[in-house]
């Protein structure tokens, strides 16, 4: 059985009783992995009004009102996960990225800067650190507080693009090198989504606003992947069109 079909298997024969909010959070949980937002925030609820106090209903809907472009509601979320559940917040790197798009700049630093502790080589923490702290303090003094990183176990792309938002590589660098070397096409079709869409997130960065929407559009639309940060960028995009 392929993992959508079992995804959907769940979804068909999960039994669902009112108050039993474990079977609810499963139920979303299995939803969400479907890509149907919608239908697993409406899961979700059910679950938060069976137990209040489950954390991790929070962090899912926190997702899904992310994923949705309500991020007002997301933040809230992930907050009320933190509260329940303290220990949650050092690595929190999704709300950081919610908060950003909250414009909680100086709030998303400091995530950011817990969220790399938790995860010292992720070059993602990084940059959006940088992100957040450049709309604080500018780009040239966030530049030189940028969090260090020896080498993200992704390989030689994701220090490319650590480079460029450090002002020591280009984008046509970036670009270069996810069409570099003999690797499978799964892994060419990831590289591409993620040079393509770090390049537009730079164009940002520096103010070049209609240049980075050409390239995180790019990403999303061309180079399809199912991870997180796919997610982050078509909402990146819906929410930057509507201004």
């Amino acid at each position: 059985m392929t993992r959508l079909a079992l995804v959907f298997s769940v979804i068909a024969n999960t039994t669902l009783g009112a108050d039993d909010a474990r079977t609810w959070l499963d139920r979303a949980k299995a939803l969400h992995d479907a890509q149907r937002y919608k239908e697993a925030l409406q899961a979700v609820d059910h679950a938060i009004q069976s137990d209040a106090r489950l954390a991790e209903a929070y962090d899912l809907r926190g997702m899904l009102y992310f994923k949705l472009g309500q991020i007002r509601e997301s933040l809230a979320d992930f907050d009320e996960q933190i509260r329940l559940d303290p220990k949650s917040a050092p690595a929190h790197w999704r709300r950081g990225l919610t908060l950003y798009y909250a414009e909680k700049f100086a709030d998303g630093a400091a995530q950011f800067v817990t969220s790399d502790q938790s995860e010292p080589n992720d070059v993602e923490n990084a940059i959006w650190h940088f992100l957040c702290l450049a709309r604080v303090v500018g780009i040239d003094k966030a530049r030189s507080q940028f969090l260090p990183v020896q080498q993200d176990p992704r390989g030689e792309l994701m220090m490319a693009i650590y480079r460029m938002f450090q002002g020591h590589a280009t984008p046509d660098d970036v670009l270069t090198l996810a069409e570099a070397g003999d690797v499978p096409a799964g892994e060419r079709q990831v590289r591409r989504f993620y040079a393509n869409y770090y390049v537009g997130m730079f164009y940002e960065a520096v103010g070049e606003k209609e240049k980075s929407l050409v390239f995180i559009q790019k990403a999303v639309e061309k180079y399809p992947v199912r991870h997180y940060m796919m997610d982050v960028a078509r909402v990146h995009m819906l929410l930057r069109k509507k201004r």
